[in-house]
């Protein structure tokens, strides 16, 4: 069994290598070989994967999504694990912005400050949406903070979550929670904005790679 949280840029485990061996016997090389070490070549080879089974564009980026890791394990021969429940919330949390898809994604190319491959990459993922729409907890946790000192981001919220993750919400207009308070998967934390360094109303949300933020230090968002 793989757990897609896991498989993620950066990082190293047993699960990393399943994944290296699998596309290495479909044809797609690693020169280093099965290190369990996800770094650049890994993400070249997931992403001639991506493009073998379809993607275009940015959806091909090398960075796994559950779709395209559970086909690879279709041919591969392992599971993806299913994704998280909330047992003490409100259940699985499709969306932080209920209603609404990403519209930009995670490690997109862009005139970003983190440039972990030399290029700038973009931290989190977008979802557009109009001025006012609610933001929700994607899991259980605690409001790590609640200000408006972002900089950048704006107003913006941190919820340290049950999963040991840190997920942020930024460039928001509302916030309804304060530090520490207690939250459950479903609730609304505040309400999409624009402020900050933002060209439209939109939230970006980012994942720690770990149990604590820092700028960069993020992987694509799971739940």
């Amino acid at each position: 069994m793989v757990a897609l949280s896991n498989v993620q840029f950066g990082k190293t485990n047993d699960d990393i290598r399943t994944v290296q061996k699998a596309l290495i016997a479909q044809g797609h090389p690693i020169p280093g070989g099965a290190t369990g070490h996800f770094g650049e070549q890994t993400k070249a080879a997931y992403r001639a994967e991506q493009l073998a089974q379809g993607f275009k564009g940015d959806a091909a980026d090398g960075i796994p999504g559950r779709v395209s890791l559970t086909k690879l394990g279709a041919k591969a021969g392992f599971r993806v694990g299913a994704p998280p429940t909330h047992p003490h919330g409100n259940g699985h949390v499709p969306s932080p912005v209920p209603g609404h898809k990403v519209t930009f994604e995670f490690f997109s190319r862009g005139p970003y400050a983190w440039k972990p491959d030399g290029v700038g990459r973009h931290t989190g993922q977008d979802f557009a949406a109009q001025p006012g729409v609610p933001v929700v907890a994607v899991r259980d946790g605690t409001v790590a903070w609640s200000n408006a000192n972002g900089g950048a981001y704006g107003q913006w919220i941190g919820l340290r979550a049950d999963n040991h993750h840190v997920y942020t919400y930024c460039h928001l207009s509302q916030r309804q929670v304060k530090d520490g308070q207690k939250v459950t998967a479903g609730q609304q934390l505040g309400k999409v904005g624009a402020t900050g360094n933002a060209t439209g109303p939109h939230l970006h949300f980012e994942m720690s790679k770990g149990s604590s933020w820092s700028y960069g230090d993020v992987a694509k968002p799971n739940w």
